[in-house]
Order: C-alpha cells, then sequence, then structure tokens
C-alpha cells in the first residue's frame, strides 16, 4: 500500500524545474515526518514518529541531516534521522504534575550541539491550574534519548519563533523580538513589538508561528499596523504590511513597511537569489518588490495555504499546510508548474515547511 501511495505522490507532479536540488521536509497526520525530492517532486522518506505531530514545527540540525520536531502537543522534542529514520534525540518537557509546551519555541545552534525551547510550564493541582514563569531551556544535541536540560533560565512569556545566529545568540518572537545569550540566560530587545517607538503608528499585529528565512540565512516576521496622520491618531492614513528581518550572520536587524493591507497573509518568505522580492501566502500567492513598494502580482491559490518557502535557485515557490498538497509555483509568474500529494492523505495542519538544499 504505501508503495502505491509513493507511486501516485511522484505521479502527481506536472511541470519539473530545470535543477531543484532541494529536499522539502514537512509532518503531517496522522503521525508522520516526510522528506520529498524537489526536483521530481518523489518521497525520499516517510518516518512514522508514533505520536501527534501536529501543530508541526520543525527545525533543521545545520547539516540538514536532523530533523527535530515539537510532539506530543508541544511537550516533546525528538531529533530524527531523514535519511534513516532513526530516532536520535528525544526530550519529554513535561514531568509529575507539570505539563510543559513549546508554543512553536525550538532553535537549534549554527554548530549542531545545542537544542533550544522556551517552555511554558503549568503544575496541575486539584482544584485549578498555576501558571508558571517560562523556560529557557537549554539541551546538548548529544544527549540521545533521554534528554534533559543542561541549562534553564527565565524567559519571556508568549515566545513563540526562535532562530539562533552565528554569533552563538538566540531571537526569540514575543511582545518584542528578543536577543537570548544561551550561556547565561542574559535577554534584550532586538526588535521592538509591543514597545516601538512609532508614534503614528498603533502597536503592531505580529503573527509568528512559521520559521521561514534559512535561504538567506535571516529570521523573517510580518507585522500589520495602523498608520495615522499624524501622532494624535486621531486620522488613519493607511493600514500597512510590513516585515522585520534578522540577519542571522551579521545580527543586523532591519524593520520596514512594504504594502497597503489588501489581503491577509499568513506567512512570507524572501526569494534566495533576490531579497528584494517578498512572497506572502493564505487564500493568494503575492509577489512584492520590497524595494519600490509595488505589489508585483497576485493570484488565487485553489485553498487555504499557511505557510510558504522557496527553493535554494530562487525558480520554484513552495506553499504547504492546511491541507494534504504542496503547490509548486514559478516565483515570476505565479504559475502553478506542480503539486506534491502527502501519502498518507493526512493533512499538514499548521506544520513547518522547509527547503533543505542538497549537496
Amino acid at each position: 500500500m504505501k508503495t502505491a501511495f509513493f507511486a501516485a505522490a511522484a505521479f502527481c507532479a506536472s511541470a519539473l524545474p530545470l535543477a531543484a536540488g532541494d529536499l522539502l521536509v514537512t509532518v503531517a497526520r496522522p503521525s508522520n515526518l516526510y522528506v520529498f525530492d524537489a526536483g521530481d517532486r518523489s518521497v525520499k522518506s516517510d518516518c512514522d514518529l508514533g505520536a501527534n505531530v501536529t501543530p508541526g514545527v520543525i527545525a533543521m540540525s545545520p547539516d540538514n541531516r536532523i530533523a527535530y520536531v515539537l510532539l506530543n502537543h508541544w511537550q516533546d522534542v525528538v531529533g530524527v534521522d531523514i535519511e534513516t529514520c532513526e530516532t536520535v534525540f528525544h526530550a519529554a518537557q513535561s514531568d509529575g504534575d507539570v505539563t510543559r509546551r513549546s508554543l512553536a519555541s525550538l532553535a537549534v545552534s549554527k554548530d549542531g550541539s545545542r537544542i533550544y525551547t522556551v517552555r511554558n510550564p503549568v503544575r496541575k493541582l486539584t482544584d485549578r491550574y498555576e501558571v508558571m514563569q517560562p523556560e529557557f531551556a537549554v539541551y546538548d544535541a548529544a544527549a540521545g534519548l533521554e534528554a534533559t536540560p543542561a541549562a534553564v533560565f527565565e524567559a519571556p512569556r508568549r515566545s513563540t519563533l526562535m532562530a539562533t545566529d552565528r554569533n552563538g545568540l538566540v531571537y526569540v518572537a514575543g511582545h518584542d523580538l528578543y536577543r537570548v545569550d544561551p550561556a547565561t540566560g542574559n535577554t534584550e530587545v532586538a526588535i521592538a513589538n509591543a514597545s516601538w517607538d512609532r508614534p503614528a503608528y498603533s502597536p503592531p499585529d505580529v503573527l509568528a508561528f512559521w520559521p521561514t528565512g534559512s535561504q538567506n540565512d535571516e529570521m523573517l516576521l510580518m507585522y500589520t499596523a495602523a498608520v495615522f496622520t499624524d501622532e494624535t491618531q486621531q486620522e488613519m492614513a493607511d493600514f500597512v504590511w510590513g516585515y522585520q528581518s534578522v540577519d542571522l550572520t551579521t545580527g543586523e536587524t532591519g524593520i520596514a513597511d512594504f504594502a497597503s493591507f489588501e489581503v491577509l497573509m499568513f506567512s512570507a518568505v524572501r526569494s534566495a537569489v533576490d531579497p528584494n522580492y517578498l512572497y506572502g501566502v493564505y487564500t493568494q500567492l503575492s509577489k512584492h518588490n520590497l524595494e519600490t513598494r509595488e505589489l508585483v502580482k497576485r493570484v488565487d491559490l485553489p485553498h487555504t495555504y499557511y505557510v510558504i518557502n522557496v527553493s535554494s535557485d530562487g525558480r520554484e515557490i513552495y506553499v504547504g499546510g492546511t491541507n494534504d498538497d504542496i503547490g509548486i509555483y514559478d516565483s515570476e509568474t505565479l504559475e502553478r508548474t506542480g503539486e506534491i500529494r502527502i501519502p498518507s492523505g493526512g493533512d499538514m495542519s499548521v506544520s513547518t515547511l522547509h527547503v533543505v538544499p542538497q549537496g
């Protein structure tokens, strides 16, 4: 039966790219981690993780060999070899009467030696739940299948996405975008969100759930905000989309508006060859020129997609999550050129869609 599913998944491909050279990594119900060859749209690995994988958040090791996944309703972290499906790491974050969940908060150090989560502990008492201080947890990637934290520090509340830079620091999205030293737990604001100093703007709304930007070695978040005619905020001039980015090579940060709010977008990615172009997705696929702040093109999609990514050569756009298909689009024309079906028929929910370069 599995062979038939794999054949069906490959058959679903229509036009093939000239040279993709990428793998696509995602998870889907009921309990599967999938690795697809982006070039011929075939299934390379189907790993049964034996637990609920959604909502699925994945962080790749620097060598792109190990996929770290939040499992068991965000309570556990597992590391899986994407070629052999062997589980090489497991951390059960809950214990006793304390449940700890990491709400999309997962990252791997650039040297692959450390795994980071932000854990939200809740103690179950006989008559109530006790909400405890969130924890920034540091794990040794070589700790095996019964891993416990090597260090734990206090963390900001409402933490979601995480990313690591080449200076050894960790970025955490929350009320603000924080920069954390994992050796000491020292935390500072890298990009102000709730506390930003933009007098003619409302506070921003930032949906930080899907890790994108790995091809550009950046952490990329989008925001929406009202823009007023002046600091009194009595008359609105526009409602805008903007983006925030952290250059994970240098640690430099940036923030800029790029479009009026015309459609909803859940996630975005910049071109791997020209970061002046940003692609956003939800019920439409949009291409924006960040330099001119112009909408280049927008096309309707056959259904909602939550997550977006781009091929390493910049030629293809991949949209996933939500249902059981990954849509493939030409990055220039936004024409749909193919799709990959999930062999199990299970949906991807809000899962991560990683693009992993080969070679």
